[in-house]
């Protein structure tokens, strides 16, 4: 991985598809062993991280999903990337068929036009979320930023720079 100038980090599960310690090492020890070697390796890296709405680095969540990805976003804002961005989408609607993990996954994905047009700042295209996240790390800029990401300034993002 040296020689790298951005690096975009999507690797993730569904709560309830694999154990809760499967869960763990996937949202935690994957993201941050990737980190570490990007960091190592590229050491003025950019680098955007998927996080997800309701992370939570207190650790206190009874969400397994946030306690993760809280604990994930904690380790890399301590991990010295120049430029890091951690982006908390709230549901990502998949833009291409797939079948959908569970039956409240379904339900959104049917009623996705309502739900963006009711409460735009808790739904993004997974096209949108994508090219910001992209947009973002490979953008160069000499001052050092670690940025936090909510669904609107995600949505934001997106208006200002549609596809």
């Amino acid at each position: 991985m040296a020689g790298q100038d951005a690096a975009v980090f999507c690797l993730g599960t569904y709560t309830g598809t694999v154990t809760d310690a499967e869960m763990r090492t996937i949202t935690v020890d994957y993201s941050v062993e990737f980190a570490r070697v990007l960091r190592s390796s590229s050491p003025d890296a950019s680098f955007s991280f998927l996080s997800g709405s309701g992370a939570d680095p207190t650790g206190r969540s009874r969400m397994a999903f946030a306690r993760y990805k809280g604990e994930a976003e904690k380790t890399l804002l301590g991990s010295g990337f120049p430029r890091l961005y951690i982006f908390r989408p709230a549901y990502i609607y998949p833009v291409e068929p797939r079948k959908e993990p569970n039956f409240s996954y379904r339900l959104l994905r049917s009623v996705y036009p309502v739900f963006q047009f009711l409460l735009p700042n808790q739904a993004i295209r997974a096209d949108d979320l994508a090219k910001s996240m992209v947009d973002v790390a490979i953008r160069r800029g000499e001052r050092t930023e670690q940025v936090i990401l909510e669904n609107r300034d995600i949505r934001a993002m997106v208006d200002q720079n549609p596809l």
